[in-house]
């Protein structure tokens, strides 16, 4: 083997060589099962052993050491040290490393890092055994999931167990930890468990009279659902609700790498508790979702007229990712009606009133038939009207019956297409009045049932068009029956069957010239239902009626009579249309400046379609219903029914009312007309700001589908032109501008009746009184600031698929300390008018901003500003204290939301990071909790 004797340096960590010893040429050696007699013993190295060195490898034969100096590496199977210095005893079998200390810096440089099945030990000095497999460690630091141990000694036994000495365990990753417990010692049982022996808190290094005998830290490998450990709790205060609060603190079970569960509870000083589950699975490349279950009860706090209020919610959220011919997806939302309104996590929550669930499987059998089955609730927390519905279709797909096989060209007749389309629903409301408040051109109207349970007919139930506002609510209740078992025969009894069919037929286009697309069709459609209705007007004084207690002219209601025979009813209608469309340019080029050149692009619409009138009686599927007896003279231009023709006055108003479904209403008459619209699109081109840019220009949108549409009537009584639609969007500067509205091209005139007048059929321009009238109109601004950094994807190579899936798909609940600052803000307007009613306007402006004041404090403010009430919306004010290893969180909300009887709230949150998030550069952002009032 040959070269130079080696010569023991002091640099070489003191150590102590035999003089019997040869310096190798080659850096890196291995030996293996047929190593020399001399070195071989039973049950000695069962693998290879592979050993380097970037300084120099010595080897002592006549003791059988091995020594290895600078970036010095040894791997043996599932083992691998390096090290500055390592030292192999093949004797003894064990290997031996520590580092060495630099003559410059005079620091210990190049210390042990121990591997064995990828686990990590970082140490000062180790001694490991290959035969028996135990460890001796100094100095050492591993991590366990999202913890770090350190300990002074250590002995690791052939299990992987750990047993250490004066040791810590912390979630930070610096030398001198912020926080940590220090325990006399700690075992590591495997990868499943840590159990600690006497212990006491240390916050920056100093002893906290905080301690415990023993402690016990379940661990888990990190996996997709995260790792099982304590929640802990926040804390604050609801000063006009419950009290002062313990809540959201619970343990988090990592049950699987597929499944995770959070179960956590709340309490409060006046009494007030709550429990909740939440589980998230995932399977990947099939399937995710959500699963929420929680529980509340609370009080008003008072030691003399206490009440209490139970509240649940139940949320599943199931998302199926494309997968072969079927699909299942949920979305379920169920709550109590108080729930939403005290218990909300968000201000979107908790401002709305409806609930919708739903439930749905499809399945498609090869390219022809698609199928699908769903079940569908909708609930609304102030009315308490509750909706369930059962839904299921089937579709035949268009296919072309005349054409041929092995046809290689088409033929005109080939063109023709015809499918299938039938759905239906069986469906339960426990909204048993039939109400109707839509019709405020006559006067607000209500149709009652009458054979339906605990209603008393001799309560009428009136609506005055002036303050049908503010009674609505208490009309709707007053229709409304619970919805539980006790009261589901009567629900079951009351339940209606609907299915609907079509059958669509594509019919060959037309090619007009070589610019006008022309393309016919026809459509036949139906109704199959389980009973029918017939009604009858009972006006308040009359002496015969059911209402007779209330003698108010002018005013009544429609008597429902619900037939239920055994069988079913149809309906059908059938219409034709023809439609025709193009497309036009326009183009102005510009010579100087960076203006290149602006098109105009125009699509015109036209269509013409003829449906006959299916409300006349001959056909059985509308009735004429008087739906009140008010007298009024007739207008200029309105149109008189042949049965009153002569009369001056007309005695109440009419409408056509479905015999299958009152709230299906039509004024009659076969309908035939013409449907127009025109879109409009300007975009520009701008040449590059110099002559080293990639594009030579480049194209900017101007103004985005600005369009105009409407429809005349032909066959029409009355009314034969359409309100006036138009709509236009737009980004400018990154700006998002929508804007839109109608225009009403008919007169109204104050019949001293209802607020708004009626509407008669006399145009505005036949009058010199303007072409319309805004009836409605909407803007909405909005535009969000932040530095381009704030788009990037976040990326991290020790987290799992699931985790860095989980924060990409929201980001928006983490504070992001890359990004230095963020601004958002909209503007909303709309208004609607109808005749002389005050118009009803909403306008309002909300913000949000969020600034990194230093580089560990994070303010975030959201507000706003109604214009309509004249006072500031709904705020909240949260300020965020990065602490590296673990966050502190204030969240207060100064002002709540008044129109909801909702009173402020603060809340305080101190927590412990995970190191993944700290690499990430992310804070858990708290979620918006506005809890507040009884």
């Amino acid at each position: 083997m040959g070269g130079k004797p080696y010569k023991p340096k002091a640099n070489k960590a003191n150590a102590v060589i035999p003089k019997d010893t040869a310096s190798l040429d080659s850096t890196k050696l291995s030996i293996t099962k047929s190593v020399p007699d001399s070195l071989k013993k039973e049950s000695d190295l069962t693998t290879t052993v592979v050993y380097s060195a970037k300084d120099s490898t010595i080897m002592d034969t006549e003791n059988q050491i091995v020594y290895l100096f600078g970036d010095a590496k040894v791997t043996y199977g599932d083992v691998s040290l390096e090290a500055n210095y390592i030292q192999l005893n093949w004797a003894k079998n064990e290997v031996s490393a520590h580092g060495t200390k630099d003559s410059t810096t005079n620091k210990i440089i190049g210390k042990p890092i121990f591997k064995q099945g990828g686990e990590p030990y970082d140490a000062e000095e180790i001694r490991y055994n290959f035969k028996s497999r135990k460890a001796f460690i100094k100095g050492l630091i591993t991590t366990q999931g999202d913890g770090l141990i350190q300990g002074e000694k250590v002995k690791k036994d052939n299990e992987d167990n750990l047993y250490i000495r004066n040791a810590i365990y912390t979630t930070c990753n610096l030398e001198h930890p912020h926080f940590n417990i220090r325990a006399t010692k700690i075992k590591v049982v495997g990868k499943r468990e840590i159990v600690a022996g006497p212990f006491h808190f240390e916050l920056n290094e100093i002893p906290l009279p905080i301690g415990l005998p023993f402690g016990f830290f379940p661990y888990k490998p990190p996996q997709e659902s995260g790792t099982s450990g304590i929640i802990m709790p926040t804390y604050g205060e609801e000063p006009q609700g419950r009290g002062f609060f313990l809540r959201d603190g619970g343990y988090y079970f990592a049950l699987s790498p597929n499944i995770g569960l959070r179960l956590t509870g709340e309490i409060y000083s006046k009494g007030s508790f709550g429990i909740a589950a939440n589980s998230q699975y995932i399977k990947r490349y099939r399937y995710s979702g959500t699963f929420n279950v929680n529980f509340r009860q609370s009080n008003n706090g008072s030691e003399f007229d206490r009440q209490i209020r139970n509240d649940y919610g139940i949320q599943w959220s199931h998302s199926p990712q494309s997968r072969g011919n079927s699909s299942f997806s949920a979305s379920v939302n169920l709550q109590s009606n108080s729930n939403s309104q005290y218990n909300s996590l968000s201000t979107s929550s908790y401002i709305s009133t409806a609930l919708n669930s739903s439930i749905q499987y499809s399945r498609n059998f090869g390219q022809t038939i698609r199928t699908s089955l769903s079940l569908q609730a909708d609930q609304n927390t102030v009315t308490k009207a509750v909706n369930v519905n059962t839904n299921y279709t089937f579709g035949l797909n268009q296919f072309q019956p005349f054409k041929k096989k092995n046809a290689v060209t088409d033929r005109f007749i080939d063109q023709f297409r015809v499918g299938l389309d039938l759905s239906g629903t069986y469906g339960i409301t426990n909204q048993v009045a039939l109400t109707n408040r839509s019709y405020n051109n006559f006067g607000y109207t209500v149709y009652r049932t009458i054979d339906t349970l605990d209603l008393d007919p001799t309560k009428p139930v009136v609506i005055d068009p002036r303050t049908a506002a503010n009674a609505s609510t208490n009309l709707a209740r007053d229709g409304v029956i619970p919805f539980n078992l006790s009261t589901l025969p009567e629900l079951l009894k009351n339940a209606q069957f609907k299915a609907q069919y079509s059958i669509p037929i594509s019919l060959p286009n037309i090619k007009i010239g070589k610019y006008i697309n022309l393309t016919p069709g026809f459509n036949f459609s139906g109704n199959i239902y389980q009973q029918k209705y017939k009604y009858n007007f009972k006006a308040f004084n009359d002496k015969a009626a059911i209402y007779s207690k209330d003698t108010t002219a002018g005013k009544g209601a429609v008597e429902i009579d619900t037939l239920r025979g055994g069988a079913f009813y149809a309906d059908y209608t059938y219409a034709f249309s023809m439609s025709m469309n193009t497309r036009l340019y326009g183009t102005i080029n510009f010579k100087k400046g960076r203006l290149q050149g602006i098109r105009h692009t125009i699509s015109p619409s036209l269509s013409i379609n003829y449906t006959p009138d299916f409300t006349d009686p001959k056909y059985g599927f509308y009735q004429t219903v008087q739906i009140n007896n008010r007298v009024h003279k007739y207008q200029k231009g309105e149109t008189i029914p042949s049965s009153l023709a002569g009369q001056e006055t007309l005695p109440g108003d009419f409408l056509n009312i479905s015999s299958f479904n009152p709230t299906q209403t039509n004024r009659g008459s076969q309908s035939g007309g013409i449907s127009f619209g025109i879109q409009n699109t300007l975009e520009a081109k701008l040449r590059a700001k110099s002559d080293t840019a990639q594009k030579e220009s480049e194209k900017i949108m101007l103004l985005d589908n600005f369009s105009f549409t409407g429809n005349y009537n032909f066959f029409a009584t009355q009314f034969k032109l359409s309100n006036l639609n138009f709509s236009a969007n737009s980004r400018v500067k990154k700006f998002d501008i929508n804007f839109g509205g109608s225009l009403d091209p008919y007169k109204y005139v104050n019949d001293g009746y209802s607020i708004s007048g009626r509407r008669i059929d006399t145009l505005l321009i036949d009058l010199g009184e303007g072409f319309a009238k805004l009836a409605s109109l909407n803007l909405s601004i909005s535009k969000s600031f932040k530095p381009a950094s704030a788009d990037k994807k976040k990326q991290n190579t020790n987290g799992t698929e699931g985790q860095m899936s989980q924060i990409n798909r929201n980001i928006n609940d983490y504070v992001d300390w890359s990004v230095p600052w963020s601004f958002q803000f909209g503007f909303n307007y709309n208004m609607n008018k109808t005749g002389y009613a005050p118009a009803t306007i909403v306008s309002a402006l909300t913000f949000k901003g969020d600034v990194k004041l230093t580089e560990k404090w994070n303010f975030t403010l959201s507000s706003g500003y109604d214009f309509v009430n004249k006072g500031i919306s709904l705020t909240n004010i949260s300020i965020h204290r990065d602490l590296h290893c673990w966050e502190a969180n204030f969240d207060w909300t100064p002002i709540a939301s008044p129109y909801y009887g909702r009173s402020s709230t603060y809340n305080f949150t101190i927590r412990v990071k995970s190191a993944l998030l700290q690499e990430l550069k992310l804070s858990r952002r708290n979620t918006f909790y506005d809890r507040g009032g009884f």
